[in-house]
């Protein structure tokens, strides 16, 4: 039987070590360990604290969204399908289907920034659905709750479904990543999409920058050592925050460490670096960073 941990543990490079590999799992907040699952592929499974079952993975491919940022997009679209589904009952008092703050937010930047009619939102639900159906079985609209917060559960999924509940984590993150993937970049759910939050000083040197100072001058004033602010780019980068990296690498590098990757599937930064005309490893990483968004593993 196939499993999250099965699918985390094919993904794992071999001389990466099983510390290396349970922090991951655990969701350990570290730079490397943020790194480590972009480059492995394993950003879906991280912080899944799986159990250690199944015996065998098969194919299957997944876009690089943190577990936690996908299960919380969808917390977001089953708030939102609640509310919708309230606005068109007439019912202005309702026990939301969720109580996370940080969700409630984003459904009420999404409820003042978009066409919030239910008919209209209703049209757009299905065609986003009828996108990931194209794509593989769908099944957690079956989550998707009516104003009063009914839904179908878990059993009821598993036997409709034919699948055992020991099945069920893995088949159902697989379908909120793809579906992540698509309200991430449609036009009409976009706003839903929650990135997971960045380290405290992780956002300090994201308001630096927005400030235009260059990273030099925040390591300096901040009395830390360059590659930490570095660091600190990276993370913004691989928990998809805006970064301008034209500032730091050209298209000609990213594009020659492209070449390298399509080609050689290095499992460690010192070939890229070497093999490469890069001056720095913090280019070969953002390089590396900005090509695990482009593919599936």
């Amino acid at each position: 039987m196939d499993s999250i941990y099965q699918q985390a543990k094919q993904r794992k490079f071999a001389e990466k070590t099983d510390k290396s590999f349970n922090n991951i799992l655990m969701g350990f907040k570290s730079h490397q360990t943020y790194f480590d699952a972009m480059m492995q592929g394993q950003l879906p499974f991280y912080n899944s604290r799986p159990e250690r079952t199944g015996d065998t993975a098969e194919e299957m491919r997944f876009y690089p969204y943190f577990f936690d940022a996908t299960h919380m997009t969808f917390q977001a679209l089953r708030l939102l399908t609640q509310t919708m589904a309230a606005r068109s009952c007439h019912i202005h008092d309702f026990y939301p289907v969720t109580n996370h703050l940080y969700i409630q937010q984003q459904v009420k930047h999404w409820l003042h920034s978009s066409e919030s009619r239910p008919d209209v939102y209703e049209a757009e639900l299905l065609t986003l659905y009828d996108t990931l159906a194209q794509a593989l079985p769908v099944f957690s609209f079956k989550l998707l709750p009516d104003a009063k917060g009914n839904h179908f559960s878990v059993d009821e999924i598993c036997s409709a479904a034919r699948f055992a509940q020991g099945e069920y984590p893995l088949m159902l993150l697989r379908e909120l990543n793809m579906l992540t993937h698509l309200i991430h970049h449609h036009p009409y759910f976009n706003s839903l999409y929650i990135r997971m939050p960045l380290h405290s000083a992780t956002e300090q040197t994201r308001e630096w920058i927005a400030n235009g100072a260059a990273l030099e001058d925040i390591a300096l004033k901040r009395g830390v050592k360059l590659h930490t602010i570095e660091d600190h780019i990276i993370e913004m980068i691989i928990k998809d925050y805006s970064v301008d990296i034209s500032r730091y690498v050209t298209e000609d590098e990213i594009a020659e460490i492209r070449a390298l990757y399509h080609e050689h599937h290095y499992q460690r930064l010192k070939p890229y670096f070497e093999e490469s005309q890069m001056d720095s490893y913090f280019k070969v990483k953002i390089a590396l960073c900005q090509i695990m968004k482009e593919v599936t593993l």
